[in-house]
């Protein structure tokens, strides 16, 4: 084990320590499969308002879900639209001189001029870590919160072709990755996806990843279960579409590299040879990333 794979397994080692008490799936394990959630969604879009925090509901299967989106740059109609996702328990929205969050890191300082530049905040996400954690004891809000970030993708996309920008991606961080790739799966819209720290084996993160700490044992024993209400591998393969640039990590221990990369056969996927954590603090390498794909959407 390198000192990649060290930090990801101490530091989730060290959250489970620090959650004991409260775990994910910890009251429920019940729930619809992602992909039919995701397909019964509903969400209303308002008009585009650059610089406004601007909130809205999503009807799921599961239940009624809360998410936001923030236009922090607008370049006009003609400027292709990139839809940023945040990862799990990150506050997008918090631009504070001492804040840490992901899509501050990659465009607070440096982004590129010339794009449209949406973050999006998922469900539970405008709160404390601990209150979100809690309320991922069931396995619905979870699912849920997926489901709603990936309507909110499609509906940002769609609006934004309404007002005639000429191409849109969508962009994410792990927990962002997977809403990138749920959405590639199951709905249309967004002309280039880039997963990042993320799969189509979503299950497998509470099976047989480092994160499986972080689940209750109830969940821990009931691994079909998990895989088969949260995988989603057999629709994103289907898609096939040249669309997809990911970057996966070789020594990731949450979002293991031999387990998710399988889904990205025929992707021009890249790879960081770090883990989750120290890839995930990467800056340069992640926003170059980012910015080849924006290139290629303008050839």
């Amino acid at each position: 084990m390198n000192r990649h794979e060290l930090i990801d397994v101490a530091t989730i080692s060290m959250s489970g320590l620090l959650l004991r008490n409260s775990r994910f799936f910890s009251r429920s394990l019940s729930s619809a499969p992602i992909g039919d959630v995701v397909s019964g969604t509903a969400i209303d879009i308002e008009d585009i308002r650059p610089g406004h925090v601007q909130e809205v509901s999503a009807s799921t299967p599961v239940g009624e879900f809360h998410a936001a989106y923030l236009v922090t740059q607008w370049r006009g109609r003609d400027a292709p639209t990139l839809l940023y996702h945040h990862g799990s328990g990150e506050q997008p929205f918090n631009f504070g001189r001492f804040s840490s969050n992901s899509f501050q890191r990659l465009f607070g300082t440096n982004v590129d001029r010339a794009v449209n530049l949406m973050v999006l905040r998922a469900p539970f996400h405008d709160r404390s870590n601990k209150e979100y954690i809690r309320a991922m004891g069931d396995l619905e809000n979870f699912v849920g919160m997926l489901a709603t970030s990936a309507a909110l993708m499609e509906g940002l996309a769609e609006r934004s072709r309404e007002m005639g920008c000429p191409a849109v991606l969508a962009a994410g961080i792990s927990l962002g990755g997977w809403a990138v790739n749920l959405h590639r799966a199951h709905c249309a819209g967004v002309d280039r996806y880039v997963p990042i720290f993320a799969g189509a084996r979503l299950g497998e993160l509470f099976v047989s990843s480092v994160y499986r700490k972080l689940a209750a044992e109830s969940a821990r024993t009931n691994p079909e279960t998990l895989r088969n209400i949260l995988d989603f591998e057999d629709a994103f393969v289907r898609n096939g579409a040249d669309d997809c640039d990911p970057l996966l990590a070789r020594y990731d221990r949450l979002i293991e590299f031999e387990t998710q990369r399988p889904a990205y056969e025929g992707s021009d996927l890249g790879v960081l040879e770090k883990g989750h954590i120290t890839g995930s603090l990467a800056t340069d390498v992640l926003r170059s990333h980012i910015q080849r794909s924006i290139t290629k959407t303008r050839k």
